[in-house]
């Protein structure tokens, strides 16, 4: 069992590893911002979150809260736009995870289990102080300005909601799942940075969870067929051992405004993970 500061460590250099690779085509990274965002706005984001990480790690507070926690340090440093949602959102349960004995993906399960309707009651304040995007739903809206009273009525727990969302949305079939695919990628994570370092390591992994689900983030906003299509030019720039491919599909995306965040979100999971089980780079 790690030390919460190490935990928290990990979590952090998770952010920041999936922040600074590149090209991952349609994302801020150290080569370029989005109009009303910037690389330094996630370091910030990735900085200021140590602090929460290391309580989930202490045993200290619910997921949701915590979540809350997350998204209040980033409006404290003035970051009005959505940065880490994602991430914090999948990481946070990791982080509590790591402070309990016994494998990992057993203790993950449990602290998924335990989640209450608090949690679920501040995970929708969190959503909507980042103003975050998702898909539009009938049931228990991430819009709805009674979510609260709906929510303790209905007595939904923060995990029956991901239950409920993970046909349309990433982050919700990893709760949904157990987190499958993040560890299917973490060990994916391993073996690419063995053989092509870091940065290539990790792009070629963000490349291959693009091309083999569409991202959830891009259908929200543009629709199935966009996303599917993107999905299948993540395919075509893996092929190219050079990365040019990789490089034209992250200029253009950029261009229309399309950013696959929620594959970027699952690929900071798991480093998180693989850092957790002692990645070596």
């Amino acid at each position: 069992m790690m030390s919460p500061d190490r935990v928290a460590q990990c979590a952090q250099l998770a952010m920041l590893f999936e922040l600074s690779s590149g090209p991952k085509p349609g994302n801020v990274d150290r080569c370029h911002d989005f109009p009303d965002i910037s690389f330094y706005h996630f370091l910030v984001s990735a900085v200021s979150t140590y602090p929460v990480f290391r309580r989930a790690a202490s045993g200290l507070g619910g997921a949701g809260s915590l979540i809350l926690e997350g998204a209040q340090s980033w409006r404290s440093w003035n970051i009005g736009s959505n940065t880490h949602f994602g991430s914090l959102v999948l990481m946070i349960p990791l982080a509590m995870a790591a402070a309990r004995p016994g494998d990992l993906r057993e203790a993950l399960a449990k602290v998924l289990e335990e989640t209450t309707v608090q949690d679920a009651v501040d995970f929708y304040r969190a959503f909507q102080l980042v103003d975050a995007r998702v898909a539009d739903v009938e049931r228990f809206s991430l819009k709805d300005p009674a979510f609260a009273e709906r929510l303790r009525q209905k007595g939904e727990t923060l995990q029956g909601l991901m239950l409920l969302s993970q046909g349309h949305d990433l982050v919700a079939r990893e709760w949904s799942t157990n987190y499958e695919r993040a560890f299917l990628l973490a060990g994916r994570l391993a073996e690419r940075i063995g053989k092509h370092g870091l940065n290539e390591g990790i792009v070629r992994t963000y490349l291959e969870a693009l091309a083999e689900t569409p991202d959830s983030l891009v259908q929200a906003k543009f629709g199935r067929e966009m996303a599917r299509q993107i999905s299948l030019r993540a395919g075509e720039a893996l092929r190219d051992a050079t990365l040019d491919t990789a490089w034209q599909m992250d200029e253009e995306l950029l261009a229309q405004d399309i950013n696959p965040g929620s594959t970027a979100d699952l690929v900071a999971a798991s480093l998180f993970i693989s850092l957790l089980m002692d990645l070596r780079f």
